[in-house]
């Protein structure tokens, strides 16, 4: 049996389009990236302008004017960074190898097909947005990209709620110290982000206060509302490793900046000659930031 598993160019050149928004959008439904204001069309750097208005209703009766309410601008600079994946692959590196394909190279075999199409792009685009997710969150500084913990920390600290959480404090406790730091303005649509060890000490802590509010498919999907709230704590992938910090905003406030379809984006694959391996190149842009600092509440453990 010849190793012919359609040829991986007409996969791309199909599905490069979806295939770059699914990376830089969010591949996942419910990661952070997907949940997050897009600000598209971003080449390098931008300010963002952004508004948010206040109608004041008043007691109409008698006369006179009155002004109240108004509308709060912001205005914000993002940078995006540009990003790249380059690799190679081999026929003959599968020879005697993926026996459970049963590959087999026959004399009608051609160098230029590239087998596992779907299963060898699909697998890397679930791991570029499986980086992006901690990216977003911890940023990278090999990469020199900010993520949203190091604005709240950094540049974004004068505006930032900030709680100091005890030493030793539960991640319950320490929840809703962040909870009752959130400004009442953003309270009916904000969230609390955790990492994956904090929401596994918090479903415990929860059981072994008989306190029985999480039902088992809301474990499942990483996210429940805190009891006696209708604040969701959710298991934030990207903030993997961070468990002395406790982030909260609201999602329309988080700002994902990118330039989907633009120059410098590229998915494409190719066989080269030169060396007879079959080559990816995945290309693209992207940085974060906040519309409203004064809008984020971060909470640290033991500060």
């Amino acid at each position: 049996m010849a190793y012919n598993v359609s040829g991986l160019t007409d996969y791309v050149n199909i599905s490069k389009e979806a295939l770059i928004r699914d990376i830089v959008l969010g591949y996942a439904a419910g990661d952070t990236i997907a949940n997050m204001a897009k600000r598209l069309g971003v080449k390098g750097s931008e300010i963002l302008n952004y508004m948010d208005i206040t109608a004041t209703l008043q007691d109409g009766k008698g006369c006179g004017f009155n002004a109240l309410g108004g509308v709060d601008f912001s205005e914000r600079q993002v940078d995006t960074k540009i990003l790249k994946v380059n690799e190679q692959f081999c026929n003959d590196d599968l020879l005697e190898k993926w026996t459970e394909y049963q590959v087999r190279f026959g004399a009608d075999a051609n160098a230029q097909e590239f087998g596992f199409e779907r299963e060898i792009i699909d697998g890397i685009a679930r791991d570029i947005d499986k980086q992006l997710e901690k990216i977003v969150w911890q940023g990278d500084s090999g990469l020199s990209i900010t993520g949203l913990i190091e604005l709240a920390e950094g540049a974004d600290s004068a505006y930032t709620v900030t709680v100091d959480i005890a030493s030793g404090s539960s991640v319950y406790d320490a929840v809703q110290e962040v909870i009752m730091a959130i400004p009442e303005e953003i309270l009916d649509e904000a969230f609390v982000a955790i990492s994956p060890a904090n929401f596994r000490k918090l479903v415990f802590e929860m059981i072994g206060m008989n306190n029985f509010h999480i039902a088992p498919e809301e474990i499942e999907r990483g996210s429940f509302l805190f009891p006696g709230t209708t604040i969701p704590v959710r298991k934030t992938m990207g903030l993997s490793g961070v468990n002395d910090k406790i982030y909260s905003s609201v999602w329309k406030n988080l700002v994902y900046a990118c330039d989907v379809l633009g120059d410098k984006n590229e998915f494409r694959t190719w066989f080269s000659d030169d060396d007879d391996v079959h080559k990816l190149k995945v290309k693209f842009n992207m940085g974060v930031t906040t519309y409203f600092p004064n809008a984020v509440v971060l909470g640290t453990i033991g500060a």
